[in-house]
């Protein structure tokens, strides 16, 4: 094996181990106590940021749809079983958020009807 591919190995371990915390931490939140509000959300806030910021391609608007994923995440918390990674879960919710963003944004007429006031 290379150096590359034991730091790949290594890399990889650490990230299914992150995983695990995260939904455990998840899994915790469901209860609504602040404490394991606040441990999901600090360890999954980077992700979702750098996430949102990518698919929006729009840095100053992250942290709006970063604040709306966290508050739609939140709302939906008490039905995620653990099923799956909470990582994947919350980063799928971010996407719909950025989708919705779009589609919002398209809804909204750019130019004003009247000529002028």
């Amino acid at each position: 094996m290379t150096i590359h591919t034991l730091e790949g190995a290594a890399r990889a371990s650490r990230t299914v181990k992150d995983d695990n915390q995260v939904t455990q931490w998840a899994l915790a939140a469901r209860s609504g106590g602040p404490d394991e509000v606040e441990r999901f959300v600090q360890a999954t806030h980077q992700d979702v940021w750098r996430f949102v910021a990518h698919l929006s391609a729009d840095v100053h608007g992250a942290d709006d749809l970063t604040q709306e994923t966290y508050l739609r995440a939140l709302t939906s918390l008490p039905r995620f079983a653990g099923r799956s990674c909470a990582r994947t879960w919350l980063l799928s919710i971010a996407r719909r958020v950025v989708i919705d963003s779009y589609r919002s944004a398209a809804a909204r007429p750019r130019i004003a009807t009247t000529d002028d006031w």
